[in-house]
Formats: structure tokens, C-alpha cells, sequence
């Protein structure tokens, strides 16, 4: 369901540049191995440059020591150097998380695979990565595909990323920012569809604020007490959540189901009774293996549905939540979230003294999605239909934050107006 491990490691991925070295990885097929061996390459190249005399071959290879590779490694000079960007097991297990739920099933591989076949590339680079051949490992490395079960994320996400390979240029320059944002974008988005349970509704996006690192926030914005806050709260509970789903995803069906999808595969029909005894057995199993005072672990029976297995699964959800909060297994329970947490609060997270982390995006971020934005609509867009384009992508900003991108457009020259009453505002394609 999500990429979190309850140890504590130093594998971690705040620096999404090792999450964008893996997936291209993943993308375009290829296993790098761990080190590059720069005498290997400097050999490889040189058996390809037969006439050319030992004393101009160390000036040249200087030449592209400087310009290819730094500190033993291969800058991100294009969109194939991307494949080997090192990285540590964390940062591979999201990549391979972005990839089972955004790619997987979809047509996005060999579009990006088309693209990195096109890219343009000089003479000495071509020579680079022709030396590069051997440093790759003949073993295709397995990959995990984990379930998408936001569809309304993916949508989003292939609508994008289909965008942004139609360009290299754009595509390296904006790759790192535009997974992490989706990355953190979705597990928001799941972390709170979570904690409503059944009543979640598959399609629709759940209202998560945003501001502006640029902008003062205050505690009467949404942004604060429906952004990070909010968002933090639902967050505490994914480990019991996972606990739950994946206990019930042992099931005669094999499927990994989340509660929504139990509610709709069981509420009405004659098995509810049956699987909701299951899972009841399955509470005072766990009760048993984990002795704790639960008498305070009440259930609102007024708030139970019509599926009676649904009500049994937020019962063995309350259950297990107790006991991580009360039952001396704290530490696993924070530590599960912990490298999700330090993620968004290096990359989205605005520390606002009193107000603490706020989810916020740089300026940027917008310039980013408005290309994106704009070249899905011919390169013009009305103002309040962008910031519409935006919500579906997660950017949902209060009346300030707007006035503030608002004022971006204007000193970028992106705004203009269509009416004599000049209400008609439109953004156009200048970037």
C-alpha cells in the first residue's frame, strides 16, 4: 500500500535525486551497476580511438572528465545520464512505488522510451555513453508493483508526465520536482481516504491547502489548519492501517482490497455476515496475542454502516490502533511514517515559527504546472480555469495564496485580458 519499513535506517529519501536515478532505471529497462569504474571507460574509449596518440588522448579524456563526471560520477548532462544517478534502497523502493501505481498498465514506458531513443546527442557524448555499455548489468532487475488506489492521481499524473516527455529539455530539468511532488501528493491523498473508511469516495479529491513558501501564513489561513496539520493527523495512523489491510489481504480471493473496496464487494450480499464473523474471530485473536486493558478502546456503534464486514474491519482498526499507542510499541508506530514525514518537510514543508510546517509549493512549482497546464490547452488558458487544472493536480490554494500567484503571472507578462471590462482574464504560453 505505501513504501514504508517500521526500521530505522539511514536509507533515506529527503534528496529525490536518487528517487529519479532509479526510476529511470525502471523506465527505460536498464540495471546500472553500484560504481562506475572510470579507468574501465577511459580504456573503453580509447580502444575506439585507435589513431589518436596517447598524449592527445589524456587531454582529450580531461576534456571529458571535466565536462561528463564529477567526483567519479556521471553528471545528468541528459536525459540517459539520469540512469545513473546512484541510489540507496529507500530511494529505489518509492521509484518502484511511483512505478506500479502511476506507469504500470499504461502506455507511459514506451513513451518514454521512445523519447530517450530520440534525444539528441554530440559526438563525444555518444562516445561517452558507448563506453557506459559495459557498466551496465546483463540481469533485468525485478520490480514491485504496488496498487494504485486513487485513480483520480493517476489520471492527473499520466495526463502530465505524458506532457513533459514530449520535451527532454523540460523533462530533466523538472523530473525530480514533478515525482516528488505527485509522490507526496498521493500519499496525502491516501493517508486521508484511509481514515474515512468505507465512506471514502474513490474519485473524488480530498481538500489539502496549500501556500506559498513566498508568502506570511497565519492561523486563520486554510492553508494552516487544512494543510500539513490535517494532513499530519491522518498520517499517524498508516501503520495500523497498513497492519489491517494486510492481514485481510490473506484472503480465498487473493485480492488487496482497502476498505472501500470491501465495503462495495461485501455490503448487501450474503457473505457479509460470514466474512464479518471472520474478522470479529480474527479481533479476539489479536487481543489474545497482544494482552492489553482494551476497555477503553470503545467503538461508536452509531456510526456503523449497512456492511457489517466493513464495521468489523474499523473495529479490528481501533483495536490495533490502541495497542501501538498504549501498549509500549510506540516506536514502531512513529517510526513507519518517519522518512515520509522528514520527506514532505524538506521538500514541502514551510516552518512558520509558532504555526510549525505548512505544505507549500515555490513559485516554481507553479511555473512548472502552468507549461504543463497550458500546453495541454494550446498554449492559452482562462485564469479561473487554471487554478480549476490546478485542484485536480492537488494545488488548492485560499483567496491570498491566488492574489499571490495572480501577481506572479503578472510580473512574467502571462496574463492577459479578453474584455473591455477587463473580468475575462487569460493565461497564455510565453515560458
Amino acid at each position: 500500500m505505501v513504501p514504508f519499513k517500521t526500521k530505522v535506517d539511514n536509507n533515506k529519501y529527503e534528496d529525490f535525486s536518487g528517487v529519479v536515478g532509479a526510476f529511470s532505471q525502471i523506465m527505460s529497462g536498464t540495471n546500472i551497476k553500484k560504481k562506475l569504474d572510470l579507468e574501465a571507460i577511459k580504456n573503453k574509449i580509447h580502444e575506439k580511438m585507435e589513431d589518436c596518440t596517447n598524449e592527445d588522448f589524456e587531454i582529450l579524456f580531461q576534456i571529458i572528465g571535466n565536462m561528463y563526471f564529477e567526483e567519479g560520477k556521471l553528471l545528468p548532462v541528459n536525459v540517459k545520464a539520469l540512469n545513473y544517478i546512484e541510489f540507496n534502497i529507500s530511494q529505489r523502493q518509492v521509484a518502484e512505488y511511483l512505478y506500479g501505481i502511476f506507469i504500470h498498465s499504461t502506455n507511459l514506458e514506451n513513451l518514454y522510451k521512445n523519447m530517450e531513443e530520440k534525444e539528441d546527442t554530440n559526438a563525444l557524448e555518444q562516445l561517452v555513453f558507448d563506453s557506459l555499455q559495459n557498466e551496465q548489468s546483463k540481469e533485468k532487475a525485478s520490480v514491485s508493483l504496488a496498487k494504485c488506489f486513487l485513480p483520480y492521481v493517476k489520471d492527473a499524473f499520466v495526463k502530465d508526465f505524458t506532457i513533459l516527455i514530449q520535451d527532454t529539455t523540460i523533462y530533466q530539468n523538472n523530473i525530480t520536482r514533478f515525482l516528488a511532488y505527485y509522490y507526496m501528493f498521493y500519499i496525502s491523498q491516501l493517508a486521508i481516504k484511509l481514515n474515512r473508511f468505507e465512506e471514502g469516495k474513490r474519485d473524488e479529491i480530498e481538500k489539502v491547502y496549500l501556500t506559498l513558501y513566498e508568502e506570511v501564513v497565519t492561523r486563520v489561513r486554510l492553508g494552516y489548519e487544512y494543510g500539513w496539520k490535517y494532513v499530519r493527523d491522518k498520517l499517524s495512523h498508516m501503520f495500523s492501517h497498513a497492519v489491517v489491510l494486510e492481514i485481510l489481504s490473506h484472503n480465498t480471493e487473493n485480492r488487496h482490497m482497502d476498505y472501500i473496496n470491501f465495503f462495495e464487494r461485501f455490503n448487501g450480499t450474503d457473505e457479509d455476515e460470514k466474512v464479518s464473523k471472520e474478522i470479529y474471530l480474527i479481533c479476539q485473536k489479536y487481543m489474545k496475542w497482544i494482552p492489553l486493558n482494551y476497555e477503553n478502546c470503545k467503538h461508536d456503534y452509531e456510526k456503523d454502516s449497512s456492511c457489517l464486514t466493513s464495521n468489523e474491519m474499523k473495529r479490528l482498526f481501533e483495536i490495533v490502533d490502541y495497542q501501538f499507542r498504549n501498549g509500549g510499541r510506540i516506536s514502531h508506530y512513529n517510526g513507519f511514517i518517519r522518512k515520509y514525514v522528514e520527506f514532505v518537510q524538506k521538500n514541502f514543508g514551510k516552518f512558520r515559527g509558532m504555526c510549525g510546517y505548512t505544505l507549500s509549493v515555490h513559485e516554481s512549482d507553479i511555473i512548472m504546472f502552468t507549461r504543463i497546464i497550458l500546453k495541454e490547452n494550446c498554449g492559452r488558458i482562462g485564469l479561473t480555469k487554471l487554478f480549476e487544472e490546478f485542484e485536480k493536480r492537488g494545488l488548492l490554494f485560499d483567496r491570498e495564496s491566488k492574489k499571490r500567484i495572480i501577481e506572479l503571472f503578472e510580473r512574467m507578462n502571462l496574463l492577459e485580458k479578453r474584455s473591455d471590462s477587463g473580468d475575462a482574464q487569460y493565461v497564455k504560453y510565453v515560458l
